[in-house]
């Protein structure tokens, strides 16, 4: 006696959409969508009856129920879950047996259960059929030698007409200086995908084998593929030609009692956010900004393809009252003075030059930029809001609870005297965002009432890439993976130099389980911020970690200024390479900071697009001896 169609239905629903369990009537309701809710319901428990005698008859348990809700067995093998292993295998058999239980189309054959259904079914395929596609390729890549070329030659079986194999192919063969074979590799795929599907390889397919400098096998010539070298010495490829611009650390006489110390670092910061709205022009994050010697950093401004840098001072004025604010932008190549200006101004009006220090830079990059957008952006605020402002910007810039706690008092302040400002709601909403995530999702408080300050700053100005940022994170945590990508989105566009902007987003698309378009937003991310803060670092390590590549996650990790926010995935990665007294040095670590932390309430809070990244990182904190 077989299973029926529905058993697998819920099967693969339970395991890709509600992380092994759910309600039975969120189940029914899917399965039975042209039902009503109580036939679903009554086909549900039919369905089940009749699983229960295939379970009995077959020594095996596939659902564990109760009158409300329904899951997976956890400790049952599934092709899917075994899938997903495919990227940690271990010696060639492992591989070649992960590759054989890929037989084609996630749920073949089944069908009549609905247009929506059908729908989510469809996509799931696609997505599965491309991440297996990526990670069986990186682990062949990753073997090299006979190993790789077989399994890559079984996945050409399966997926024959991927480009994805076809470009590891290519690779492989290249790194054995076999050229020729990677050209014949090539033709092969571009035969059998013009006779299978009437279809051409994938630009970066062509453009791969192009690399070399000849055309590809029947291709018509072509303009050549530009490498890295063609562009920019270090061989990292830079997008169409836009300038960048560094806005070094003021130098402050911190011994002036007069001088708020928070003043300096806190301007330039909320500077380098406002010229990151503008798309002429490429801002570097405060971050890096602040690793560098304003005395001697040009020298490492052209290290870092950085074509502008902004030298400022903040000293007493001694021709009146207050403090002067000397600015200089120099061009780097030449260390030529391009422009400079002095402003006199005080604590209590640094609004004031904010906005000419920002609009005096603007203009002297470019002579067409979104001056519109600037402008709309040109607010007066109250002087002690803004101080209030930065102060409590200052205190955010740490994954300390107690300083977020304090510059979240801040922020409070000048909103109460200047309420209608959307920075001051977007900054609230991060305070509230960074504090659900140090606490590990503990409080649900947090994010309602981040949502609510993004929500409002959006409704202040529609055009704040920072607020979409916060309502994408707080979509994220709230295990909305569609809407959090919707949101990141948004606020890429909006502000499309914003370096933690950008890493923010690749941070969501690794939940997303989209590791290769993380790994391009967070590179992005280091263009313009090449002194990476943790954050950073950590989706670094995430990346790695869900890619397999266990030591390159540890190097980015033990990197971190403050590694304790990432101790748990350190010691899944150690445990992962086999280094199991790194992995318990970690553990207990981690320990120390929650000691109740257990792996199922963690997965219940996890937010995940992939259950096989969920099973991973359960299998390596299971390794690394977490409960």
């Amino acid at each position: 006696m077989k299973l029926r169609q529905k058993a697998y239905a819920l099967a693969a629903l339970l395991y890709l959409e509600f992380s092994n369990r759910t309600r039975r009537s969120s189940l029914a309701e899917k399965v039975w969508e042209d039902s009503s809710a109580e036939q679903a319901m009554t086909n549900l428990r039919q369905t089940l009856l009749h699983t229960r005698d295939v379970e009995s008859r077959h020594g095996f348990l596939l659902f564990e129920a109760d009158a409300t809700e329904i899951e997976l067995n956890r400790d049952l093998t599934i092709d899917l879950r075994e899938i997903g292993r495919i990227r940690a295998a271990t010696d060639a058999a492992d591989l070649e047996t992960l590759i054989d239980l890929y037989r084609g189309e996630l749920l073949a054959g089944v069908d009549g259960l609905g247009s929506e259904f059908g729908q989510w079914l469809s996509l799931e395929r696609t997505r599965i059929e491309n991440q297996f596609a990526i990670q069986a390729t990186e682990a062949a890549l990753r073997f090299g030698g006979r190993t790789g070329h077989a399994a890559l030659h079984k996945l050409a079986e399966r997926l024959p007409y991927s480009d994805t194999v076809c470009r590891a192919t290519i690779e492989l063969l290249r790194a054995e200086g076999n050229e020729a074979g990677a050209r014949a590799a090539y033709a092969a795929f571009r035969n059998r995908l013009r006779h299978g599907l009437g279809l051409e390889p994938a630009a970066e397919t062509a453009e791969l084998i192009e690399q070399e400098g000849a055309a590809p096998v029947g291709a018509q010539p072509r303009t050549p593929a530009r490498r890295s070298t063609d562009i920019q010495p270090d061989d990292t490829i830079r997008p169409s030609f836009v300038p960048r611009v560094v806005l070094l650390p003021p130098l402050q006489d911190f011994k002036q009692a007069s001088i708020p110390r928070h003043l300096a670092p806190a301007l330039v910061e909320d500077v380098t956010i406002g010229l990151s709205r503008l798309k002429s022009v490429s801002v570097i994050a405060p971050h890096t900004a602040w690793q560098l010697d304003p005395f001697s950093a040009l020298d490492e401004v052209r290290s870092h393809q950085i074509d502008y840098a902004v030298e400022s001072r903040i000293a007493p004025n001694f021709t009146g009252d207050g403090l002067s604010l000397a600015i200089r932008l120099v061009r780097a190549a030449g260390r030529e003075i391009v422009w400079a200006d002095k402003f006199a101004f005080s604590a209590l009006s640094a609004q004031e030059r904010y906005w000419d220090f920002t609009n005096g830079v603007a203009r002297a990059l470019a002579d067409s930029i979104e001056t519109a957008e600037l402008q709309r952006e040109r607010t007066q605020r109250d002087a002690n809001a803004y101080s209030h402002y930065l102060a409590g910007r200052h205190n955010l810039r740490t994954f300390d609870l107690p300083k977020i706690r304090r510059g979240r008092k801040s922020l409070r302040i000048a909103r109460e005297i200047e309420p209608e400002q959307a920075s001051i709601e977007s900054a609230l909403a991060r305070s509230y965002v960074v504090e659900w995530v140090l606490r590990a999702g503990s409080d649900r408080a947090l994010l309602d009432k981040a949502k609510l300050h993004a929500e409002r700053a959006v409704s202040i100005d529609p055009n704040d890439g920072t607020a979409y940022r916060e309502l994408g994170r707080v979509a994220l945590f709230d295990r909305d993976l569609d809407l959090s990508l919707a949101h990141m989105s948004m606020a890429a566009d909006l502000a499309p130099n914003h370096a933690d902007v950008l890493a923010d987003f690749a941070d969501t698309l690794v939940h997303n389980s989209d590791f290769n378009s993380a790994q391009e937003k967070i590179d992005a991310a280091i263009r313009l911020n090449p002194v990476p803060p943790d954050e950073y670092l950590w989706t670094l390590g995430g990346i790695n970690f869900f890619r397999g590549r266990w030591e390159e996650a540890l190097r980015h990790l033990s990197q971190m200024r403050n590694p304790e926010p990432a101790f748990r995935l350190m010691a899944a990665a150690a445990a992962m390479a086999g280094q199991m007294d790194l992995a318990r040095r970690y553990r207990l670590q981690a320990l120390k900071l929650q000691p109740d932390f257990t792996t199922s309430r963690w997965v219940s809070r996890m937010p995940q697009r992939d259950p096989a990244d969920v099973d991973l990182y359960i299998e390596a904190l299971r390794k690394a001896g977490f409960k």
